[in-house]
C-alpha cells in the first residue's frame, strides 16, 4: 500500500511538473501562430512543383531548411525553447526551483527535452506527411526528405542544447549557435557542390554537412551513387545528435546550481 501511495504520489507530481513546462512554454498564443503557420508553410511545395514542371528536384529545393517556410518554424520554435526558455533558467538561477521539485533530474531533463525538441518536430512531421499524403507525393523521395531534415534537426537542436548548457548565456548561445551550425551547412553546402565534380568519393564522409546538394544530384541525374552517399551523411547527423544528447544529459545531471 505504501509503495502504491508512493508510486501515485510520484506520478502527480511529474504530471504537475510536466504542465508547468508545457504552459511555459506553450502559453497562448504560441499553439495558434504556430501550428497555422507550419501547415501554410506547406503550400511552397506544389508552388515549387509547379514552378519546376513537377520535376523531382523541385521537390527537393521545397525541403531545403530556409526555402521551407514549415521547417523553419519548427527549428526557429526548439531554438526558442531551448535558449530562451531553459537558457533562461540556467542564466537566471531560476532552474534551482524546477530541480529542488520532486521529481529526478532525468526526468526533468526528459521532459524539458521533449517539450523543447521533440514536440515542434512532431507538429512538423504529423502536418507535413498528411499534407503530402493529400496532394499525392508521400512517396520514396519524400521520405529521404522527411529523414534527412529529421537527422538535420536533432543534430542542430542538439548542437544548442548542448551550447546552451555549456555556456549558460542567451546572447552568447545564440550567437554560436548561428555562427557553428550557418557554417556547417553553408561552408558543407559549398563544398558538397564543389565536390561532386571534383572529388565525388569524399561526399560520403562531408555529406552530413549538407546533403541536399546530392540529394539535387540525385534527383538530376537518377544516379544511386549521390543517394547513398546523402544517405551516409543523414546516417552520421543521426549518430552526431545521439552523441550530443547523451553527453548533454550527462551535464544536466552533474550540474551544479
Amino acid at each position: 500500500m505504501y509503495l502504491e501511495n508512493l508510486a501515485v504520489k510520484t506520478m502527480s507530481s511529474t504530471i504537475s511538473v510536466f504542465k508547468i513546462l508545457f504552459k511555459e512554454r506553450y502559453k497562448d498564443p504560441t499553439l495558434q501562430l504556430m501550428l497555422p503557420t507550419i501547415l501554410i508553410g506547406n503550400i511552397f511545395i506544389p508552388a515549387f512543383l509547379e514552378k519546376g514542371g513537377f520535376q523531382t528536384y523541385a521537390l527537393v529545393v521545397a525541403f531545403i531548411p530556409i526555402i521551407s517556410l514549415s521547417e523553419t518554424v519548427a527549428f526557429a520554435l526548439a531554438l526558442r525553447n531551448i535558449i530562451f526558455v531553459l537558457g533562461d533558467h540556467l542564466t537566471s538561477g531560476s532552474i534551482v526551483s524546477f530541480l529542488m521539485m520532486p521529481i529526478k533530474r532525468r526526468t526533468f531533463f526528459l521532459m524539458s527535452y521533449f517539450l523543447d525538441v521533440i514536440l515542434p518536430y512532431l507538429m512538423w512531421l504529423i502536418i507535413n506527411v498528411f499534407y503530402l499524403m493529400d496532394i499525392g507525393y508521400w512517396n520514396f523521395m519524400t521520405q529521404i526528405l522527411t529523414a534527412s531534415f529529421t537527422a538535420g534537426y536533432f543534430f542542430s537542436t542538439n548542437v544548442i542544447l548542448f551550447l546552451t548548457l555549456t555556456i549558460r548565456s542567451n546572447g552568447a548561445t545564440t550567437l554560436a549557435s548561428m555562427f557553428i551550425l550557418g557554417s556547417i551547412f553553408i561552408v558543407g553546402g559549398f563544398g558538397n557542390y564543389s565536390l561532386l565534380s571534383t572529388n565525388p568519393s569524399v561526399l560520403s564522409i562531408t555529406s552530413f554537412l549538407n546533403p541536399y546538394p546530392l540529394l539535387l544530384a540525385y534527383a538530376i541525374s537518377s544516379n544511386a551513387t549521390y543517394l547513398g552517399y546523402a544517405m551516409s551523411g543523414v546516417l552520421i547527423d543521426f549518430i552526431l545528435a545521439v552523441i550530443l544528447l547523451i553527453i548533454s544529459f550527462l551535464i544536466m545531471l552533474r550540474m551544479e546550481v
